[in-house]
């Protein structure tokens, strides 16, 4: 199987590298029993063939924002992002209680491709929105009772201020409070998809603005690094994912650490660069990142690991090895680990547990997908132990159960875009809570 190209935004493209016959034989063996028990599982309301709804999860609070990039509207593969709410059908029945979409929205913007919700917040990136060119790419701000109570109202499109043709603004993004970050992984710089990361306040350039008060690019830019691919945001500490820097080798990758007010008041100084304790080429080290307190985790999905694309993923913490050293702590692998399975394609942490997905594990069939959950002193003192393999409680084949995941308190959110309901490919999202 080949790689996905990572400079590819087309889901076309994508769905070739989904069928492209990659294989993960972890045979049948059923995840061991633990504390997390599927709760509920997320479709949308009129959902349709192909939408892939659950490319991107995420939920902070009563309230979980799912994206479904591939849904056509009234055109072709506009997109839309879905809020479900907590209590909406029942104590703990996360119904359906938004429907999201651009105020501009327009054939192949991919709106949904990424989202992130923080309080009362949701941001949106449709990174094949062509602006006034193509594939310049946005990102969408919503509010919670913007329009009316209950409503969740755009209330900012936000664009790049350098804004250029196939920069993909928008791939990823990350909420936190009044601070959000958006990766362009497909900026130029002096060269070619070097990739870059904008960083927007609330309140700059007026009360209640979403303003760009940034623009973060690598240490070592390089042509085809795609800085920007998948980034997170925490406490005033972003994080940034470069999956294709060289480094000493090809294809190792790179994740940033940045601050706020680094340098001086409003400015995002780089803190400091993180790469695996054994770095291996073609392993594509931050092609997923997460960050929580003084955790950051970071995904390494094409690392071979004994076999080829087995994935792996890397705990650093914040203070491990020196005050604000960000050292590396833990390198997690599947317990179960197989050819394919890219483990770390997702990942999410919250406190003290880190949940790690494996979109194309077989899982007791062909590429079902499957997702880890591992918490600290499992094992040991400041060990991290998996404690719990996760499987949809309907899998089936190519479901890519895993392709997304969010963490946060006692829920897991694990994404599904191959999962068919009563057609093909719509997609779904699930739900599991620690009893």
């Amino acid at each position: 199987m080949t790689k996905r190209t990572l400079s590819s935004l087309l889901l076309a493209a994508f769905a070739c590298f989904l069928l492209g016959g990659c294989s993960a034989g972890d045979g049948d063996n059923p995840p061991p029993e633990s504390a997390y028990k599927s709760l509920v599982k997320l479709v949308s309301t009129g959902g349709a063939d192909g939408d892939s709804f659950g490319y991107s999860v995420a939920f902070d609070g009563d309230y979980a924002v799912v994206g479904a990039p591939a849904a056509d509207s009234v055109g072709s593969d506009r997109g839309r992002a879905y809020v479900f709410q907590k209590s909406q059908g029942g104590a703990d029945g996360w119904g359906q209680v938004a429907v999201l979409s651009a105020s501009d929205e327009g054939d192949l913007d991919y709106f949904g491709i990424s989202v992130d919700i923080s309080g009362d917040n949701v941001v949106v990136g449709a990174g094949g929105e062509n602006g006034s060119g193509t594939d310049q790419g946005a990102a969408y701000v919503f509010s919670r009772d913007q329009g009316g109570a209950g409503n969740w109202g755009q209330v900012k499109k936000l664009t790049a201020s350098d804004r250029a043709d196939q920069d993909r603004f928008g791939y990823a993004v990350a909420i936190d409070a009044d601070i959000i970050v958006v990766g362009a992984d497909g900026e130029n710089g002096p060269g070619t998809d070097q990739g870059a990361a904008y960083v927007f306040t609330k309140d700059e350039g007026g009360l209640d603005n979403w303003g760009e008060a940034a623009k973060l690019v690598s240490g070592e830019p390089d042509d085809v690094n795609q800085f920007g691919y998948h980034v997170a945001v925490e406490g005033g500490y972003a994080l940034v994912g470069s999956p294709r820097e060289d480094g000493s080798g090809a294809d190792r990758g790179a994740a940033y650490v940045y601050h706020r007010d680094m340098g001086g008041v409003g400015a995002w100084g780089l803190v400091k660069k993180l790469v695996p304790s054994s770095p291996s080429d073609d392993s594509w080290f931050g092609n997923s990142v997460a960050i929580d307190g003084g955790l950051a985790v970071i995904g390494e999905a094409w690392s071979d690991e004994g076999g080829t694309n087995r994935g792996a993923a890397h705990i650093f913490s914040r203070d491990h090895g020196g005050a604000d050293n960000w050292g590396q702590m833990k390198k997690l692998t599947a317990s179960d680990t197989a050819n394919g399975s890219f483990f770390g394609y997702s990942v999410s942490v919250t406190a003290t547990t880190v949940a790690v997905g494996a979109g194309w594990a077989n899982a007791g069939g062909t590429e079902r997908g499957q997702a880890y959950v591992y918490t600290q002193n499992e094992g040991g003192t400041d060990n991290w132990g998996e404690v719990q393999r996760l499987r949809a409680s309907d899998a089936a084949n190519e479901d890519w159960f895993g392709f997304s995941i969010a963490a946060q308190g006692l829920y897991v959110l694990v994404g599904a875009i191959g999962e068919d309901g009563s057609g093909s490919g719509r997609g779904a999202a699930y739900f599991f809570k620690k009893s």
